[in-house]
């Protein structure tokens, strides 16, 4: 309503202060709309893709640790030299003495400085050719040859080129079109998309048991991250989900967001505890162990109300957290007091007790406050064990893969290319994480015979992961010796 001059003055003294306390109302509610449009990706829990302008400086969680950039003091550094070189050169002086001008003995010479260069062989294809050969019998009969079970028609790919298309298409996101045009210039292989797509489905399709098996072994672990994002297939909004461990990732594709989905995949016998950033799918998961809340998603929410508010709860609220986080480094150093580590876990608990309050001025303190008061049991469970991470960072960029595939290729273009992505994903990332050679993880999940190791704490260890290393590398041999051996028999 307008009101003129003319018009105020014919009010009396409590209409004018009715009148002046609506208004009130109505531009507090007004900023209030306001300050939620203007959350961004570091101070909500929105993807950087929606911010409309340039975060600021001061919205990273990230602190200033008083370090110099590069390398820090005692930090080991690292080489490019190769322990077997497959040439070695000598680089002689001349035969006779540069002061004197006598004739050097070069039974004398030794080595004072070594230096390396890393090449490259000329890169070709190598061609195979199978010729299945026949001989007569004096009786007549015609007996011929059999060609290797594995070859299937006139000509085919090779495994180990298959898993370099396989990988190139879904660890590095290279389209079909780039695809061909590269395997063109580097190998002089000319390679049309259905081929490409062939080796796809053949990788997802042998790799099917490996990939179930990926799932039985992050269940097996302590922790489980997970957390899920939305993707386009065949123009439409679809989720891809992902859960994941120090021992794998396990990607999967669904029309919904809702907890179906972890009930389908996911199931609902988890021993261990679960990190996720409170979507209700995750809220409602089975986690024996527990549920522990991202707390860099608590804190971007609580760094948007100090910013727009000036609220001294998400204030006082923040600096608890980042206070519990050291205390949970600290608490469990080597030789430090058990029992005054309970004392210190119990403190903090009651200390969060402080906090569960619903005195919001507005609805954005008051929705968060109420968040805070339902998942109080999940905020400190990090603090009762050292291998608990009290956010859910790896999950997030586990599934950032997406958004890259998204923004490389806008959308998958059916439903089975979407499923069979997860699939191969999921054996790509789980193989790196294990320690294993990609290009050789996906051979085997050609040949249908890709097995992972899990289920053991103790992968963590250095001895375990080298060990794990060489056996791979060590079968992967052993398979490409018969393989050779077979075709050389006459």
């Amino acid at each position: 309503m307008k009101f003129d001059k003319k018009t105020l003055k014919g009010f009396s003294k409590n209409e004018l202060i009715e009148i002046i306390l609506e208004q009130q109302k109505s531009i507090e509610k007004l900023e209030e709309r306001i300050a939620r449009l203007e959350k961004n990706s570091q101070t909500s829990s929105k993807p950087p893709s929606s911010d409309t302008d340039n975060p600021r400086r001061n919205q990273s969680l990230r602190k200033k640790s008083g370090r110099r950039p590069g390398g820090q003091q005692g930090h080991p550094g690292k080489t490019r030299e190769h322990e077997n070189p497959d040439e070695t050169i000598q680089c002689e002086p001349n035969r006779e003495c540069l002061n004197c001008g006598s004739r050097l003995d070069k039974t004398q010479s030794e080595c004072v400085e070594v230096r390396q260069e890393v090449e490259i062989p000329p890169v070709k294809a190598h061609v195979t050719e199978y010729q299945k050969m026949a001989i007569t019998c004096g009786c007549g009969c015609r007996n011929e040859g059999q060609f290797p079970s594995h070859i299937q028609s006139y000509i085919q790919l090779g495994k180990r080129l298959k898993s370099f298309l396989v990988y190139l298409n879904v660890a590095h996101i290279v389209p079909y079109k780039r695809l061909t045009q590269l395997m063109n210039d580097l190998f002089g292989v000319q390679i049309c998309k259905r081929s490409i797509e062939n080796s796809l489905k053949e990788a997802a399709k042998n790799g099917n048991p490996a990939y179930k098996q990926i799932m039985q072994i992050i269940k097996q672990c302590k922790w489980v991250g997970s957390d899920e994002t939305g993707c386009r297939v065949e123009g439409k909004r679809w989720w891809q989900w992902t859960w994941q461990s120090y021992l794998g990732s396990y990607y999967a594709i669904d029309k919904s967001r809702g907890y179906a989905v972890v009930n389908r995949h996911f199931g609902e016998d988890y021993e261990g505890t679960l990190c996720h950033d409170c979507w209700s799918a995750h809220n409602n998961t089975i986690a024996k162990s527990g549920h522990q809340q991202c707390h860099p998603h608590i804190q971007r929410d609580l760094k948007f109300l100090i910013d727009a508010y000036k609220c001294k709860w998400a204030y006082d609220l923040n600096r608890f957290l980042v206070s519990s986080q050291n205390a949970r480094n600290q608490i469990f150093a080597d030789g430090f007091d058990p029992k005054l580590r309970e004392m210190i876990i119990q403190k903090y608990h009651q200390k969060l007790k402080m906090f569960l309050v619903k005195n919001g001025v507005n609805e954005d303190i008051l929705r968060l406050q109420k968040r805070i008061i339902k998942h109080q049991d999940s905020i400190l469970l990090f603090m009762s064990d050292p291998t608990i991470p009290f956010h859910n960072n790896s999950s997030e960029q586990a599934i950032r893969m997406a958004k890259v595939k998204q923004k490389v290729s806008g959308s998958f273009r059916s439903q089975q290319g979407a499923e069979r992505h997860a699939i191969l994903l999921s054996i790509i990332e789980t193989a790196k994480k294990q320690g294993i050679d990609i290009l050789s993880a996906i051979q085997h999940a050609l040949n249908g015979t890709l097995v992972f190791r899990g289920g053991l704490d103790s992968y963590k260890s250095k001895r375990y992961r080298e060990t794990l290393e060489f056996l791979s590398s060590f079968f992967v041999r052993l398979d490409a010796f018969f393989r050779i051996k077979a075709l050389s028999v006459p």
